[in-house]
């Protein structure tokens, strides 16, 4: 386990030195929006539980679709869990802008507002109690997506994907057709790095739109709801040291 760590560190260490840095946005003389316009939540439709009706959620959205607008129309009430840590090809930015989990069951999707990782949504599709089914949409989406898509945003080389640096015993999906879909040993970070429900909405009633419009625009999208609440990662994975 402490080599694979070592390993996950040393390769995110290499792959983030390539990556620009994402800050606040540049504001113009216009207020900026508090969330996007036109995506509104859609009452009384079921959230996508896996990762092939995440496809289909995103192709029935008008084009483009921005992240916020994606998470807008997830139903509430949400249950999410987040983290300080940067261990991850989506990294935190600090306690006020960390990881968050959305426990969509028996998929985990998430999301970073700031960052490198922000026009990221990850996604792991719990396959039993200890691994997942990992996949990854880059933002915005401007076409319709293939199923297949989501797979081969996070393929890294022949037969292993970016995940595998960081999550162990990677195997080929043997239910899915497609060459691209692996899963994997499912992580949650260690409790020391949890950022509280409390704390994220704080940020979101905080967050000057101004100066952050996509930040706050992914905060706004995730607690303009009837209720967001607490939930921890399932305590079967294992713990990423």
């Amino acid at each position: 386990m402490m080599a694979r760590q070592r390993s996950c560190a040393l390769f995110l260490s290499a792959t983030l030195a390539f990556l620009p840095a994402c800050g606040p946005s540049t504001p113009d003389q216009s207020p900026a929006p508090r969330a996007p316009t036109g995506c509104e939540p859609v009452q009384g439709t079921a959230n996508p539980n896996r990762i092939a009706q995440v496809v289909d959620t995103l192709n029935a959205l008008p084009k483009p679709v921005s992240l916020p607008c994606f998470l807008q129309h997830l139903a509430g009430p949400l249950a999410l869990d987040a983290t300080r840590g940067d261990l991850s090809l989506q990294p935190a930015v600090g306690r006020r802008s960390p990881r968050i989990f959305i426990l969509l069951e028996p998929l985990i999707a998430t999301v970073v507002p700031d960052g490198i990782g922000q026009a990221l949504l990850e996604l792991g599709e719990r396959r039993g109690e200890t691994r997942s089914l990992k996949a990854e949409v880059g933002f915005p989406v401007t076409t319709m997506l293939e199923q297949a898509s989501p797979f081969e945003h996070v393929v890294f080389g022949p037969g292993v994907t970016s995940c595998a640096f960081c999550h162990g015993a990677e195997t080929l999906a043997p239910d899915i057709s497609f060459t691209s879909a692996f899963e994997s040993d499912a992580l949650r970070p260690p409790a020391a790095n949890r950022v509280t429900i409390e704390e994220l909405r704080a940020e979101y009633q905080t967050c000057d739109a101004a100066l952050e419009p996509h930040r706050c625009a992914v905060l706004d999208a995730l607690f303009e709801r009837e209720s967001v609440t607490y939930r921890e990662l399932p305590p079967t994975f294992a713990t990423l040291q």
